[in-house]
């Protein structure tokens, strides 16, 4: 896959990713959002966002769906477009040829669609107002589409939380930290399996060096993407510093990690950056430590994890390695942190 970074998808999937959290609960005020809408503009109303490959609906009002393939979704054509789209009679216009014009079983004979933006201009979803017959939308309909959409935005910002990596969308190191300190506990309590997973792109400094900040940004904001998709909502990706994640995969035995990394490898080393005529590919590498009742605390599993990191990279990168068995001493520095090796980046 070749990407041009003009095009700003993975910066759009990225801050998606960013309100990943505030997506997971119903929110209560979005109703009230689509209540207004259906009785102002069109008695068929939803919120959506638009992600890698599909359009989720996280709200709906007059209609009864979920999801649909972003290739066939109505939704899209907003936030592919960058703008609100306006179609008065969805079975004459071209553009809908070959999308889903019936969802949940109801036909859609005229729609209007808003892009919910971002502060940084990134459209990640759509505020959808539908009817079942051919109609025009006025200009007063159409700035209340609009308002209603920053409305729609508000409310989703209020609920981001704080302990995100803006660039990325993945959780900070101390807030990824907690994490493995709750499953570290979880886990030695009731017996059961987890794996940490440590990924770290390989000779990203040279590219950096050799291209710039802004190549730079796209190839962890699409390593991050890539990880993202990689996991289940029960799971947890966290920045863990520059060009270093963490994966947290409660309920999870060492094999299937692997099974995860390996994927996540042959995804990121099959990814192309076009950038000033010149294509850049990316590789990284990857340390698994499963969980054993025999680590003496978090810090020390983490330590695994960063080890069996330690151990792709001496073996020349693009690769996965897997933690010895803990040691009963707790590697620690003074501050409490995890030691690096020396040479690992």
């Amino acid at each position: 896959m070749v990407m041009d970074i003009s095009t700003g998808e993975e910066g759009r999937l990225a801050a998606l990713n960013r309100m990943t959290t505030a997506l997971v609960a119903p929110i209560e005020s979005l109703d009230h959002i689509l209540e207004l809408a259906r009785i102002s503009i069109a008695p068929m109303v939803a919120i959506s966002i638009v992600d890698r490959s599909a359009e989720i609906v996280l709200a709906a009002c007059g209609a009864n769906y979920r999801r649909i393939e972003r290739s066939r979704s109505i939704a899209a054509l907003s936030v592919d477009m960058g703008q609100a789209v306006v179609i008065e009679d969805v079975a004459a216009d071209p553009r809908c040829a070959n999308l889903e014009c019936s969802p949940g079983g109801v036909p859609v004979g005229a729609c209007l669609g808003v892009p919910l933006q971002t502060a940084d201009g990134y459209v990640i979803g759509t505020l959808l107002m539908m009817d079942g017959s051919p109609r025009r939308f006025g200009e007063r309909e159409i700035a209340m589409a609009d308002h209603l959409a920053q409305l729609v935005m508000s409310e989703l910002v209020s609920r981001q939380p704080d302990e995100v990596d803006y660039l990325t969308g993945a959780l900070t190191r101390k807030t990824f930290r907690s994490e493995v300190d709750r499953e570290y506990a979880r886990a030695q309590r009731y017996d059961r399996p987890a794996t940490l997973i440590f990924v770290d792109i390989d000779g990203f400094h040279r590219v950096n060096s050799a291209f710039g900040a802004e190549i730079a940004d796209e190839v962890l904001k699409s390593v991050a993407n890539r990880a993202a998709e990689c996991l289940r909502t029960t799971d947890s990706l966290g920045r863990l510093g520059g060009e270093e994640f963490g994966m947290l995969l409660p309920e999870t035995m060492a094999y299937e990690a692997s099974q995860c990394a390996e994927r996540l490898r042959e995804e990121i080393g099959g990814l192309r950056f076009r950038y000033s005529g010149k294509v850049i590919s990316v590789t990284a590498s990857f340390g698994i430590a499963p969980f054993d009742p025999r680590l003496g605390s978090p810090t020390q599993w983490f330590a695994q994890a960063d080890i069996a990191l330690y151990e792709s990279k001496k073996a020349g990168g693009n690769c996965v390695s897997f933690a010895a068995l803990p040691q009963t001493a707790d590697p620690v520095s003074d501050e409490g942190e995890t030691t690096r090796p020396l040479g690992i980046h």
